[in-house]
């Protein structure tokens, strides 16, 4: 814990001259209760300000997804990257959001920073060539086509899955207009 506290310091410190903001009121509310010696009230703190990451680094991942097509509308999802979908995953980063036209609807989920990535990944490639699913590739990435379920693994990385009721041609419009060469540096 006195680990945890002083990197939180540390942490505070470098980020000083940054304009006070919710994570480092927390931070220093653990700080504070830590000083007095409160354990408990710190470790809630520390928790909360990893929660408070957690809905940073969803934000930073979502500024991936692209816009709506002409003639669609985007509405992003709450996804946090703390949630229970994301603990089945292993743990992760999480963005989504879903495209509407009509009746017609697509979702696009990011996962990032999960270990379940790589299995992933095998399972992708596996069903692809095992004549399940029709393998289609975009931007050098390989995604699956599994009944118009689009999904895919860029740079082992990060999991991009499409799914809804639109087309297959209008679900690979959405991922072609994707930036996935950038998405590889996230």
């Amino acid at each position: 814990m006195r680990h945890l506290l002083s990197g939180a310091a540390l942490l505070c410190a470098v980020a000083a001259p940054v304009a006070a903001d919710e994570f480092t009121d927390v931070i220093d509310s653990a700080l504070a209760a830590y000083a007095e010696g409160d354990i408990t009230v710190a470790s809630e703190e520390l928790d909360y300000a990893m929660k408070l990451l957690g809905q940073m680094k969803s934000a930073s991942l979502a500024a991936y997804l692209p816009e709506a097509p002409a003639g669609w509308t985007r509405e992003e999802a709450e996804a946090d990257g703390s949630g229970l979908a994301m603990s089945m995953f292993g743990g992760g980063t999480a963005a989504a959001a879903t495209y509407r036209k009509g009746d017609v609807e697509m979702t696009l989920t990011l996962l990032a920073n999960s270990p379940m990535v790589n299995s992933i990944a095998a399972m992708i490639t596996g069903v692809a060539s095992m004549g399940s699913g029709k393998p289609i590739r975009i931007q050098r990435t390989q995604f699956a086509d599994n009944d118009g379920e689009l999904q895919g693994v860029v740079d082992n990385k990060v999991m991009v899955s499409l799914t809804g009721t639109a087309s297959v041609e209008e679900k690979t419009a959405l991922l072609e207009a994707m930036d996935l060469r950038a998405l590889r540096d996230f």
